[in-house]
């Protein structure tokens, strides 16, 4: 078992990292990567009725902590209780208001946003490292940009969510632009929750567009087509190609907005 101190970890360390979010853990437990590196210990785990899980692990620098957003259970794990709160009530009300550019957030982010803060309060002393993926990088977007302490912001990684940037207020925007360089979010080009990405610069954090391959609709969204060399870099692609998916995005959202623009006109000689 090796111990991790200040040395920094490679790309597919920190998709290992990421996937643990949907482990069911308990307090008191060592968190492992699969390659026997320990990241820390887990000091708390949060659990709400509306359906937000983080995980809460001190690492094992005692300056800095480390939260694991959970992210959607699924189809495949998932049950009833996990189709309402998870795809009902958040997944599907999200990425029907960023293609129509309607900003109504569920409550679910707005307690992940008060959940983080209290963290804040709770361990002010400590540097956090967000973790998270599909809703995880929902809920960590929005806690991001209502985060009351940016100071205690070490970094972020975000994976396979949608662009919540079109979501936000003036405010939240320009408490992201404070975070941007500390905000790495990754997307898979191929996989069609991560939404709404339309240009590098209207996102939350620096937009990393993943070289990935391709493979079924489900295991794409859960990291299947990530690549990596052999020092465990992840295979990334340039803007030129990212250009591309954009004009997709940008097309779909304007084509929403303008049938629904039709729809109200319409409405309104009625």
């Amino acid at each position: 078992m090796t111990d991790l101190k200040e040395q920094s970890l490679t790309d597919w360390q920190r998709v290992q990292l990421a996937q643990l979010e949907y482990h069911n853990w308990q307090p008191g437990q060592d968190v492992l990567l699969p390659d026997g590196l320990q990241i820390g210990e887990v000091v708390k785990v949060i659990k709400t009725d509306n359906g937000f899980r983080a995980t809460i692990v001190q690492s094992l620098n005692p300056r800095k902590m480390i939260v694991l957003f959970r992210g959607s259970s699924g189809v495949r794990k998932g049950d009833p209780t996990t189709w309402t709160n998870e795809w009902l009530r958040v997944n599907l009300p999200i990425g029907s208001a960023i293609i129509n550019q309607v900003p109504e957030v569920p409550q679910e982010l707005w307690t992940a946003s008060k959940k983080f803060n209290q963290l804040l309060v709770d361990y002010s002393q400590k540097t956090f490292s967000l973790y998270g993926h599909s809703l995880g990088s929902i809920n960590a977007q929005f806690a991001l940009a209502n985060c009351c302490y940016p100071e205690q912001i070490n970094h972020a990684y975000l994976y396979e969510g949608p662009n919540l940037y079109w979501l936000l207020d003036k405010e939240q925007r320009k408490k992201t632009t404070l975070l941007r360089c500390q905000i790495f979010n990754y997307i898979d080009p191929l996989d069609v929750i991560a939404l709404g990405y339309i240009d590098m610069e209207h996102t939350i954090g620096l937009l990393r567009i993943v070289d990935s391959s391709m493979t079924s609709p489900i295991n794409q969204h859960m990291w299947g087509g990530y690549r990596f060399d052999a020092n465990q870099h992840l295979l990334l692609k340039n803007d030129f190609w990212w250009n591309q998916r954009a004009i997709i995005d940008q097309r779909l959202i304007s084509a929403v907005h303008q049938l629904s623009q039709q729809d109200f006109e319409r409405g309104g000689k009625r």
